[in-house]
């Protein structure tokens, strides 16, 4: 049976996808054709989420969860406003949004009793290591010097990707390839060297074409199998 493999689309908060824009982006890229065995997902920000979900065939994750239940938490959110609005995952501690090892620890033990999926972003096979064994459903490897960068860490730092496939499946925790990916190459690198799908955001939100790039990526992995 073949892997499902992912690719996840970050708009973080550029005006090219978020606010008015949000729309229009998200219905160009509705007549994608997912291919052969790949899941895409759409990574939102938190105050576009419900839009977002009006709008988009693919599947919404948040950019961000944060560790509470319901309650007096302002400027928080929760795991359960969040699944309440049909968002089922988030990206976790993002190089733009770091949080504290504590707080990493709080959202997986949530995640594991909403069945919540999780992306947990690592800067480095250190932290792959240290993380893998809260078993989040994804961890996104991103270099931080390399992220929004022409570089990409299939071509930087190849040695490093299969290091954290080897530490995550023992965890069965799928792994993720990003910062600099932006072409078909870089997802197929990604998949040769053992990923199971890549973490992507301006190779998609600020290519000239969006539809074109996002289906090169979903070539370039459908192409290594």
């Amino acid at each position: 049976m073949e892997r499902l493999h992912t690719v996840i689309v970050n708009l973080k908060n550029y005006k090219e996808s978020t606010g008015h824009n949000l729309e229009p982006f998200l219905n160009s890229l509705n007549g994608i054709e997912e291919g052969r065995n790949v899941r895409i997902i759409m990574a939102v920000t938190p105050m576009d989420l419900v839009n977002a979900k009006k709008h988009s065939r693919h599947e919404i994750f948040s950019q961000s969860v944060d560790p509470v239940t319901k309650g007096a938490y302002t400027g928080k959110t929760p795991m359960e406003s969040l699944l309440e609005i049909g968002v089922k995952g988030s990206i976790v501690n993002h190089s733009e949004n770091r949080i504290e090892s504590g707080s990493i620890k709080s959202i997986m033990e949530m995640a594991g009793k909403y069945n919540f999926e999780t992306v947990l972003c690592v800067e480095s096979l250190e932290e792959a290591v240290k993380y893998a064994i809260l078993r989040p459903d994804f961890i996104a490897y991103e270099p931080p010097e390399l992220i929004g960068g022409d570089v990409s860490v299939t071509s930087a730092e190849p040695s490093i990707i299969s290091d954290v496939v080897r530490a995550c499946n023992p965890k069965n925790v799928k792994v993720l390839v990003g910062a600099g990916v932006k072409t078909a190459e870089d997802a197929r690198k990604s998949i040769e060297l053992g990923a199971d799908g890549v973490l992507i955001a301006s190779g998609i939100v600020k290519a000239r074409e969006p539809v074109k790039a996002l289906n090169a990526i979903i070539h370039g992995i459908t192409d290594s199998f």
